[in-house]
């Protein structure tokens, strides 16, 4: 019998999924895969590999508890059969979701993307053209495509300002939910912040080019890890790119998100002040659409 997934944290991106995994693996009875296997139900793979590919990634594993790390598979306008595949292969799995407010996890994006290369502009031409800036942050949205397909008892929402603020809570919360010792993690190591370098170093000229050559990121798949590493700290500089909002554009976002965060928060049972928006009130919102 192939050894397959216990869980998988869908996301989201940029809202603290590495340090969630990192600490996660501090546990002797869970193994959460870092590198591998690829982002299967969310590509092509899934039609090519088939499902008995994806679980050889877990064949030697001893460890109780198996998860599946993909930040992107609750970015459903990428993949609106993500949710559904992952039901049919792994009926009772069980969903981690990591979010964060939902402006921060937009600026948090746009800065990592464009420290890596991508020509979005600022933050104001980014969520105008960028879609998926503002699609990740409709948390509710994203969520409801899961609730679809998986029982609500199924699914742990967590939060990355309680990550931050009191890591060893939520890492004896996520114990309990998968179904392991409480206690077991490291949580000193687990309270460490991870992956904050990507926000604050950005691509010298050569790099950027680099990234816009055709065959970068095939070579790139083809260099040890530890190559790759030391190109990083070569060709990258420090200095995080801050956003300089436009009021109106912001308004026009923080009006998109309301409806959706409003019904998210109502939904993890939090107060709608936990997080708060420049320009419109969160509290204040009525209408709430289902997605």
């Amino acid at each position: 019998m192939p050894r397959k997934p216990n869980f998988v944290i869908i996301g989201a991106m940029k809202c603290g999924s590495t340090s969630l995994v990192e600490g996660l693996n501090t546990h002797p009875e869970v193994f959460v895969s870092k590198t591998s296997p690829p982002r299967f139900f969310h590509v092509e793979k899934y039609h090519k590999k088939k499902f008995n590919w994806y679980c050889k990634f877990y064949d030697d594993r001893k460890e109780k508890v198996l998860g599946d790390d993909r930040g992107m598979y609750s970015w459903d306008s990428f993949c609106s059969e993500t949710a559904k595949r992952i039901k049919r292969h792994l009926p009772g799995v069980k969903i981690l979701y990591i979010i964060r407010h939902p402006v921060r996890r937009i600026e948090s994006h746009w800065g990592w993307a464009v420290a890596n290369g991508q020509p979005w502009g600022t933050i104001n031409e980014a969520v105008q053209s960028v879609d998926r800036l503002i699609e990740m942050s409709l948390y509710w949205r994203q969520i409801s495509r899961y609730r679809t397909h998986f029982d609500d008892d199924q699914i742990n929402v967590l939060f990355l300002e309680n990550l931050k603020a009191d890591p060893r809570t939520l890492f004896r919360d996520c114990g309990r939910f998968l179904g392991v010792d409480p206690d077991g993690f490291d949580f000193e190591e687990a309270a460490t912040p991870k992956n904050q370098t990507a926000d604050r170093r950005t691509d010298t000229r050569l790099a950027q080019r680099l990234r816009q050559w055709s065959g970068f990121w095939t070579l790139k798949e083809m260099i040890p890890d530890s190559i790759v590493h030391l190109g990083e700290r070569m060709l990258r500089r420090d200095g995080k790119i801050e956003p300089d909002w436009d009021p109106d554009v912001r308004r026009r976002v923080e009006e998109r998100l309301t409806p959706d965060t409003a019904k998210m928060l109502d939904y993890c049972g939090r107060s709608r002040d936990l997080w708060r928006f420049e320009t419109v009130s969160i509290s204040d919102c009525l209408s709430l659409p289902d997605r």
